[in-house]
């Protein structure tokens, strides 16, 4: 399962990584001010395997809506 953004910026990118005894992956873009970056998307399923975290994240990143359609809902 996957938390849609409400906003999406540009170049958003996958993070796949290990916590609470599992895999997980996030979505992340750079804060439009400042510095960092801000989490538009994550799992909420802990994967057992980082190779399963990452084919999740991905056809997550994949299907995210454009700038154009975000900015509209």
């Amino acid at each position: 399962m996957m938390t849609r953004p409400s906003t999406l910026g540009p170049s958003p990118s996958l993070h796949v990584f290990q916590q609470e005894g599992g895999w997980h992956w996030g979505i992340t873009v750079p804060r439009q001010a400042g510095s960092g970056f801000k989490v538009i998307a994550y799992s909420d399923v802990t994967y057992s395997g980082e190779s399963e975290a990452q084919r999740d994240g991905t056809r997550a990143l994949d299907n995210l809506p454009d700038t154009a359609e975000a900015a509209n809902a």
